[in-house]
């Protein structure tokens, strides 16, 4: 008993010690100023504002990456009523019992199917043979899906850009692709599909196929085989395969099941999609983006 008492006397008299020493403030002052205490607290890294994801992530509009035509510019339905408004401010030329003729009846608005896809380019460069790029092709789906009535958010930021920002290399394409397709889900909700849109790099007589006259650039599924989500992406390969199959023949090329994960794991609704290669035409190109959003609207309506 007297010997735990000495303890905690002695204890006692060493704490009070300590207390009126610089002890205590001594070692505060130096964790403070060696940082010790900052490698256990997560600080989430900031981005250069210039380069901001969330800025940059537009609905169903483009930037100076894209290179299609005027007339494959996307347009709202408040655009075509400007446009109808001021045909009608045109001077008319005075009906009469023989020019006067019935309106051609207004295009019906398509159906909204409540449906919503996410596309983007993980090499945004990945050109074809006459200089438009993967780019352009992903314009035209997401264009030819809305007018399906799917609501399309097309990814038009430039990831090369970002990439620089971030000091990352070609080598680091997926991490760059990942970090915008996470914010997309952020801003934008769920998807019920998401299309990391390629060209692959194949012989002329691979890329291509004629149907009734006119040829189309055959597109493939591709499905990293390491991810979680690997065997529900295989399902979505296949009965989009199947569909386009059904519809065309010969269109789609066999699946293939690589040894990566191409940030398939961050969702199930995942496809990358591979259409042609560097020696289509754009033409081929634009030809196929017609039957995969025809395909693509039955995969998400059936």
């Amino acid at each position: 008993m007297k010997t735990t008492s000495k303890i905690f006397l002695k204890l006692a008299l060493l704490i009070s010690f300590l207390c009126i020493t610089p002890f205590f403030s001594g070692i505060s002052n130096m964790l403070q100023q060696n940082g010790f205490l900052n490698a256990f607290v997560y600080h989430q890294r900031t981005i250069d504002e210039s380069v901001s994801i969330k800025n940059q992530l537009n609905l169903l509009s483009y930037n100076t990456n894209l290179t299609i035509e005027d007339d494959f510019q996307f347009q709202t339905t408040q655009d075509v009523e400007q446009t109808n408004d001021k045909q009608d401010e045109v001077k008319q030329e005075p009906k009469t019992k023989e020019n006067e003729k019935t309106p051609d009846p207004k295009p019906a608005e398509p159906k909204d199917t409540g449906k919503k896809v996410y596309i983007y380019n993980t090499h945004q460069n990945e050109g074809y043979a006459d200089g438009k790029t993967v780019m352009d092709a992903a314009a035209i789906l997401g264009n030819a899906l809305e007018e399906k009535g799917v609501h399309v958010v097309l990814e038009t930021a430039d990831f090369q850009a970002y990439a620089k920002n971030q000091g990352w290399d070609y080598n680091q394409s997926y991490q760059v692709s990942y970090n915008f397709l996470n914010d997309a889900l952020v801003n934008y909700g769920g998807f019920d599909l998401i299309i990391d849109f390629h060209r692959d790099a194949i012989p002329r007589e691979a890329s291509f196929i004629e149907i009734d006259g006119k040829t189309y650039a055959k597109l493939m599924p591709v499905v990293g085989g390491l991810g979680k989500n690997a065997e529900a992406t295989k399902k979505i390969a296949s009965t989009l395969s199947d569909i386009m199959d059904a519809k065309y023949h010969g269109i789609m090329r066999s699946t293939m099941v690589r040894e990566a994960y191409y940030n398939q794991e961050v969702t199930d609704h995942m496809i990358l999609i591979e259409c042609g290669g560097d020696v289509n035409t754009f033409e081929e190109v634009k030809n196929s983006m017609g039957i995969l959003s025809e395909g693509i609207y039955e995969y998400l309506t059936r």
